[in-house]
């Protein structure tokens, strides 16, 4: 026997070192023998010295070219990672023996793990044409197939692999990842659920599985998953990064930070596990640390959008806009047709007020991705803020082509034709929109819901839902420990409309008005400083001036909850610029609904709400979260300090005819309705050459309303138009006005008490909500009940019969001026009593351990000591 054979025996029983030794001392005898040079080769490989083995490989197929040898080769290349050079060897052993099964598949391996899987596929198959019972191929060519999007034919061959051998768990789980990618996620459970009947201990199969849940909804399944994933396989990254996925799904942001971190432990140079991390330490209420892993993230890998947009979205929320803008525009610079970056880049822009910059930004999102139904909203949401209504509108109807149930958009939509005074399908526009808040839909702002023919009942479900989303990953503010006190009790004010707003003309008396020795009061501002006198009043006015426009919600919040707050009063609501977010971190003890927003905000973080018996009727309490609390007269202030010019504008200069009764109404456009036009159109008709002042800020308004007008009759002359004026001026042009004709169903709130300090008498009818019943209370409040009436026939009959009757006019003006000085509208003083009596008794609930409960402030209710001790007790 010869060193040769003697070896080969020794290789063939695994005596892999006697082997070694018997080929080289063939080789010592014939140094150039191709076959020992191969077999110590081979023996190399085994014995995992590839290197050497290569050497031998080489020697061998320099003296032969045999087909074998080049197989070894291949798989000594394959060892060394050396995909390549494995690829080359493959490559030439086909070109010796082209019909290789053997040489094909190596070569289709090694093209797959060069990331070349379209030049694999071929040679997986032509290995399949003639050994299709191999399942391991089956397989290979499924993952070649899912790697090139190619998920339906990836199916068939892990369906086939797992048909070939039904208790090969590897196939059932392949073929349960194409199914999923298929969308087909019922079949796809039932493959993974096969997987782990033949797995359970493979902690890949829980993994998948884990995917699936979360993607399909089912987080607390997840959960489980995820859990034995880890269990199984706890050094395994991407186990811990499913969990956290699942974790976040579900909302346990905790369990979710501690996945996300054991997955960076693991694999710190994962730039996926860090910007997961990230997003955790977002939502646990870190902000700064989140910034400090994406930017790892993005150290890691620079070209990492996904990271960069949740970057800017955080620079953004942080209030640092020229961070997130930053971001951004260094990633659309290099990729110029990602849309989601033109519109995350518009909505840092609108969030920054610069809503004329993010509409020019989110025109080319919808470019890029007209199909994009979120880019439309959006551009519809910065063109809104923007005041393109036109534009608004057209966006909004191109989402509900894209998504017919786009519950937000709808709302949008209808919001923005009614300030258009574009009543084409309006009414059946809000039925759909109405329809869709009863059956529950996320997403529509309960502003939009208010000028609609809405309950009660629909308002609070959408307020609900709303303030829930606001809610969503608030952090509770952490209030100190007790700090001295002066006696006084400390009052904030929270609002965006510290400024020449119409909120701000309403309260600015009634909060310099505040009794100083027994309230600290306390501005907060979360709305720009447009330099305004009112704004400079209200720097100079109150105690304490705050500006937390820069703030962030959460940093806001503690702010307010350092300062001791015992009352935060919301004057905002739900109106443009609120940060309602800033409430549901609970920053003071008792939280308060006032003046801002007609109607409930829905929030369990909102104890009580501030009304009268008009507004809120006795009865209606259940369709309100927040405990009522009724001021005896209204629960509206003023200002005795508003300012009406001294030069009265004529007729001419105002537009209107030499003669005539004047008709008006200043309401905002989106009050106006088509029932109401009418309505005022037979009114107009039964009053022969009277005409109909409205304002209009816009001429697309004007153009809509004269288009009305003529459809019903009313010659154009008939419609007069109001352009903007400042507010003194604007107050003194009511002089040349007979009567203010009232809005349904919602009414005129600041413009009637406009009108009626102005001596201009306001004809309301009575509506069904809060914002239908405000011109009544003041009215009430006024001493003018007689202007308050049920229903549309009564309506139009005491317009006419007022403009018939000059004599009881005139008597109604001069009740007016006779009333202003001394009635409970324009008294703020003992509004602001009232006010504080209801603080007072806010605070002695709480103060008693007791649950939020309905207040009533009797007229004689001054808040004073009496009062105090009194709301000890039972609120009255």
């Amino acid at each position: 026997m010869t060193s040769f054979t003697r070896g080969v025996a020794a290789e063939n029983s695994g005596k892999l070192e006697e082997a070694r030794a018997r080929y080289l001392e063939a080789l010592q005898a014939e140094p150039q023998n191709p076959a020992a040079l191969h077999r110590l080769g081979v023996v190399e490989l085994r014995l995992g010295r590839p290197r050497e083995a290569v050497i031998l490989f080489q020697k061998s197929l320099a003296i032969a070219k045999d087909p074998e040898v080049y197989l070894d080769f291949g798989a000594a290349m394959a060892a060394m990672a050396r995909w390549d050079a494995a690829a080359t060897v493959y490559a030439a052993a086909l070109r010796v023996a082209p019909a290789s099964v053997d040489a094909h598949y190596g070569l289709a391996l090694a093209l797959h793990r060069q990331g070349r899987p379209q030049d694999a596929e071929p040679h997986y198959r032509k290995v399949l044409a003639t050994h299709s019972h191999l399942g391991e191929v089956h397989n290979n060519l499924g993952v070649a197939m899912q790697d090139l999007g190619r998920f339906a034919e990836a199916a068939a061959a892990h369906r086939e692999a797992a048909r070939l051998d039904p208790g090969d768990a590897a196939s059932w789980s392949k073929l349960g990842v194409a199914l999923h990618r298929m969308g087909r996620d019922a079949e796809a459970e039932a493959a993974f659920r096969k997987a782990l009947g033949f797995a359970p201990q493979d902690a890949d199969n829980w993994h998948n599985l884990t995917g699936l849940l979360d993607a399909t909804g089912r987080p607390a399944e997840a959960l489980v998953a995820g859990r034995l994933a880890v269990a199984l396989d706890p050094v395994s990254a991407r186990n811990w990064l499913a969990l956290g996925n699942a974790a976040r799904a579900a909302e346990r942001r905790e369990e979710a930070g501690r996945a996300a971190s054991a997955a960076v432990r693991l694999e710190p140079s994962n730039p996926a596990a860090r910007n997961n991390l990230a997003n955790a330490l977002r939502e646990l209420g870190r902000p700064q640390d989140a910034v400090a892993q994406y930017r790892a993230a993005l150290d890691l890998q620079p070209d990492f959008p996904v990271a960069e947009i949740n970057l800017a979205l955080l620079l953004s929320s942080l209030r640092d806009a020229d961070g997130a803008l930053s971001v951004l525009r260094a990633l659309l610079a290099r990729q110029p047709a990602n849309g989601e970056a033109w519109r995350r880049l518009g909505g840092v822009l609108a969030e920054a007020i610069r809503p004329d910059a993010a509409v020019a930004v989110l025109r080319n999102a919808v470019v890029i991705d007209p199909g994009g139904a979120d880019a439309h909203a959006d551009l519809a949401m910065a063109a809104a803020m923007a005041g393109w209504s036109v534009v608004s509108a057209d966006a909004c109807r191109r989402v509900l082509r894209l998504v017919p149930d786009h519950a937000a958009a709808l709302g949008q939509l209808v919001r923005q034709q009614r300030l258009l005074c574009d009543w084409r399908d309006l009414d059946g526009l809000e039925a759909r929109l109405l329809r869709r808040v009863r059956e529950g839909a996320e997403g529509v702002s309960p502003f939009d819901v208010l000028s609609c023919a809405s309950t009660l009942a629909d308002q609070q479900s959408a307020a609900a839902r709303w303030a829930a989303a606001k809610a969503h990953g608030a952090v509770l503010a952490v209030r100190p420990a007790a700090a001295a006190r002066d006696g006084r009790l400390r009052i904030g004010y929270l609002s965006a409309d510290f400024r020449e707003h119409a909120m701000g003309h309403l309260m600015v008396d009634a909060l310099e008005t505040h009794d100083r020795s027994r309230f600290a009061v306390t501005a907060y501002s979360t709305g720009i400083d447009d330099g305004s006198a009112l704004r400079r009043r209200f720097e100079r006015g109150i105690e304490r001036f705050v500006d937390l426009r820069r703030h962030t919600d959460a940093n806001a919040a503690q702010a307010i909850a350092a300062d001791g707050i015992d009352i935060l009063v919301d004057l905002t609501g739900f109106t443009t610029f609120s940060r309602t977010a800033i409430l549901a971190a609970r920053p003071a003890p008792v939280q308060v609904n006032w003046l801002g927003y007609p109607g409930t905000l829905g929030a369990e973080y909102v104890d009580y709400i501030v009304a009268d018996p008009t507004v809120i009727a006795p009865g209606e309490e259940g369709v309100f979260t927040e405990r009522v609390v009724r001021l005896p007269d209204c629960y509206q202030p003023n200002d005795r300090r508003r300012v009406i010019a001294e030069a009265t504008p004529t007729r001419a200069e105002c537009g209107l005819p030499t003669d005539g009764f004047v008709f008006c109404c200043f309401n905002s456009a989106y009050k106006l309705t088509p029932a109401l036009f009418d309505g005022w159109a037979r009114i107009l008709a039964a009053v022969p050459g009277s005409v109909l002042w409205l304002y209009a800020g816009n001429p697309q308004v004007t153009a809509n309303l004269r288009r009305e007008g003529e459809a019903r009759g009313v010659e154009p002359h008939r419609l007069v138009f109001a352009k903007p004026l400042p507010h003194a001026e604007h107050l003194a042009r009511h002089r040349q006005a007979d009567l203010f004709l009232d809005t349904l169903p919602y009414n005129a709130h600041t413009t009637a008490s406009d009108a009626l300090w102005a001596g201009l008498p306001v004809l309301t009818r009575r509506g069904t909500t809060f914002a239908g019943r405000v011109a009544a209370s003041l009215l009430r409040a006024a001493g003018l009940p007689e202007l308050i009436v049920d229903g549309q026939e009564a309506y139009e009959t005491a317009a006419v019969a007022l403009a018939s009757s000059p004599d009881r006019l005139r008597d109604l003006r001069q009740r007016l001026v006779r009333n202003r000085p001394v009635c409970a509208l324009f008294d703020t003083p003992r509004f602001t009593r009232h006010l504080e009596a209801a603080f007072q008794k806010m605070w002695d609930i709480h103060r008693a351990g007791g649950a939020p409960r309905p207040i009533t402030i009797a007229a004689d209710d001054t808040g004073g000591p009496k009062a105090a001790m009194q709301g000890e007790g039972e609120a009255t």
